[in-house]
């Protein structure tokens, strides 16, 4: 159902953890929260009286929360295990339905969420915020031909200290329920690089020695990415790097046509630096806005702007699933040590 502009779109939102705590403050800004789900009541019922809902309905089943109608949409903020199976529930209510990244564990799990909506005539959204912060937008903007040009190489080196998050005593360091090391810490900067450079054509992977057992996948990871432009991506990954903070590890370096660009993150602000190669200066641009309120905002704004006045929006469905697409790649070729995976991974799911 298409709602006149004027409307609020009614949304049930399921996953009640720490995440939706912040995001459902702008979900409010641009639509209402009807309805709660969450596993754990406590958590549903913390929501309500952090954001102090009223009139909100609390289910402990998504099936139940979608047969009970009174839905426009949803907006998954639950473990990535889940994301397909309530995807294709919702669409086949005919609710539109916001999934924050990653989009599912496998591409033949996207492609059952892409299907099902399609068939039902339902939007569907995938949240992939990293992209439209105004730092990292920068950079894309920056490989405008009249600045940098078209990328050539870009390499992350993500190493960080995830000890103080103690994800191995949660869903995400199982890789059955959280879909292996990159969606945990990968799946921004790979969503970015692809923003960057476009489609990817192949990757080839390799695992590192285990670091800490608790994690029950590989947790020292080092990626390489050759995109249908040719360029050249790379990300290296690992958990236990007492030197940098999660805010502090995802820096890019860029080679470009006509020059480069590096970004270096703190955790209270963001140093970008670039320079053409007939310029004697770098430039440098500080942001003290990391850019959160302006990347989610946008996400939801325009979700609800495309199922209200069907405007195109910044994101689709083909974010996450390429995105997904080439972290599944990487997990075949770690698997294989190192051997080249081609592109499309699921040809015939195309």
């Amino acid at each position: 159902m298409v709602h006149r502009s004027s409307d609020r779109l009614r949304f049930g939102l399921i996953g009640c953890g720490s995440f939706s705590m912040n995001f459902s403050g702008y979900l409010l800004e641009a639509a209402d929260i009807v309805a709660l789900c969450d596993l754990d009541e406590a958590k549903s019922a913390a929501l309500i009286a952090h954001r102090r809902l009223q009139e909100v309905r609390q289910f402990t089943d998504y099936r139940r929360m979608i047969d009970a109608g009174g839905l426009d949409a949803v907006a998954i903020t639950a473990a990535n295990h889940v994301h397909r199976d309530i995807a294709v529930a919702a669409a086949e209510a005919g609710l539109h339905v916001y999934c924050d990244k990653a989009m599912a564990r496998t591409v033949p799990e996207c492609w059952e969420m892409v299907r099902a909506c399609e068939r039902n005539g339902v939007k569907l959204m995938v949240g992939h915020k990293r992209r439209l912060r105004p730092p990292w937008a920068r950079m894309i903007e920056l490989t405008d031909d009249g600045l940098l040009g078209k990328p050539y190489a870009v390499s992350v080196t993500q190493y960080a200290d995830n000890r103080p998050y103690e994800f191995f005593d949660t869903w995400w360091s199982d890789p059955e329920r959280s879909g292996g090391f990159l969606h945990m810490h990968g799946v921004h900067v790979i969503d970015w690089m692809r923003a960057l450079c476009g489609d990817a054509a192949k990757v080839s992977a390799f695992y590192g020695p285990q670091h800490d057992a608790r994690y029950r996948f590989p947790d020292v990871f080092h990626v390489s990415i050759q995109f249908a432009s040719g360029a050249l991506g790379g990300l290296n990954g690992s958990l236990t790097y007492p030197i940098h903070k999660f805010r502090e590890s995802q820096g890019p370096l860029a080679e470009c046509e006509h020059g480069g660009f590096k970004l270096e993150p703190f955790m209270d602000h963001i140093d970008l630096f670039w320079q053409r190669l007939d310029e004697e200066e770098q430039h440098h641009e500080r942001f003290d806005d990391l850019g959160f309120d302006h990347a989610f905002r946008s996400e939801v704004g325009d979700f609800v702007r495309w199922i209200t006045e069907d405007r195109p929006p910044c994101l689709t469905w083909v974010e996450g699933l390429r995105c997904v697409e080439i972290m599944e790649a990487a997990y075949r070729s770690g698997e294989r040590e190192g051997e080249i995976v081609d592109f499309p991974l699921y040809p015939e799911l195309e």
